[in-house]
């Protein structure tokens, strides 16, 4: 009989094998051309953004940063959410047509690359140009939701819960998108103990506007859990079952023509567009 560790590494590599199969079903489906009578001045606006957020993503700090590449993480957070409303896990306009729902674990890499516009297996995350090109224009907004993968496989769900609860708290004062993108981008190696409470303390400290006390304060709402397993029941029942599992990041978009499943798994900006199409 497999011992525990042992079934933690099948676990993972099993994990791993299916993120290279959907990266190389995501290239097979081609890029979807974005369309065409852009004013100018505002795709010059939207490119600016895209170029600070993406760069450096995916191949950043291994755990937190320090010094300039602290504040260069921090000016790149800035520049892809200011100014974009925030209602707890929701990010861009509440009453937008149409909602893009990510199914995601903090320590999940492929999640962070999909957040940060990093590239894996030769596929680029896409949720940088699609924040700057629909949810800040208004078009759509997107709604996080937690599922429990990378972190589980390797420490259990106490640690998920410690923080994705941490996250939470900050949605709490409409933050949690710049201390879930300060996460994924200073996200340690998988599998190593880099979640502590100095490291959450850390990424507190870093969210702009966020009042350190009353996040502290937050964190023993027993609420948040009661949201984090909720989430991990809605992730059972609105993703399908792939290769016989569910896997982060899982995506749905949803607008006026109905619901679509995106994947499970990193997606670029063109798949991202086609689904979004699909339903509006």
């Amino acid at each position: 009989m497999a011992s525990r560790q042992e079934r933690k590494q099948q676990a993972r590599a099993a994990r791993q094998a299916a993120e290279r199969a959907a990266a190389a079903s995501a290239r097979r489906t081609g890029r979807v051309r974005m369309l065409a009578g852009v004013v100018l001045t505002a795709a010059i606006v939207v490119a600016a953004i895209i170029a600070i957020s993406v760069s450096g993503g995916g191949g950043g700090p291994r755990g937190l940063a320090k010094g300039g590449a602290r504040r260069s993480v921090e000016a790149r957070v800035r520049t892809l959410l200011a100014g974009i409303p925030e209602h707890g896990e929701t990010l861009g306009n509440p009453h937008a047509k149409d909602t893009l729902t990510f199914f995601g674990d903090l320590q999940c890499p492929v999640c962070a690359a999909l957040a940060t516009g990093g590239s894996l297996g030769g596929v680029t995350g896409g949720l940088p140009q699609f924040i700057a090109r629909q949810v800040r224009t208004g078009h759509a907004r997107i709604v996080y939701r937690s599922m429990c993968t990378a972190t589980c496989n390797d420490f259990g769900s106490s640690l998920f819960d410690t923080q994705q609860i941490a996250a939470y708290a900050a949605g709490m004062q409409n933050r949690f998108w710049y201390f879930e993108e300060l996460f994924y981008r200073q996200q340690g190696a998988e599998g190593s103990r880099y979640v502590t409470s100095g490291f959450l303390d850390q990424l507190a400290r870093q969210t702009p506007g966020l009042r350190f006390r009353t996040w502290v304060r937050d964190r023993g709402d027993p609420s948040l859990l009661g949201q984090v397993q909720a989430d991990g029941r809605a992730a059972v029942r609105r993703l399908p079952l792939v290769d016989g599992g569910r896997g982060t990041p899982g995506l749905i978009m949803s607008g006026p023509r109905g619901t679509r499943f995106v994947a499970e798994s990193l997606v670029g900006y063109g798949q991202l567009q086609a689904a979004l199409r699909a339903v509006s």
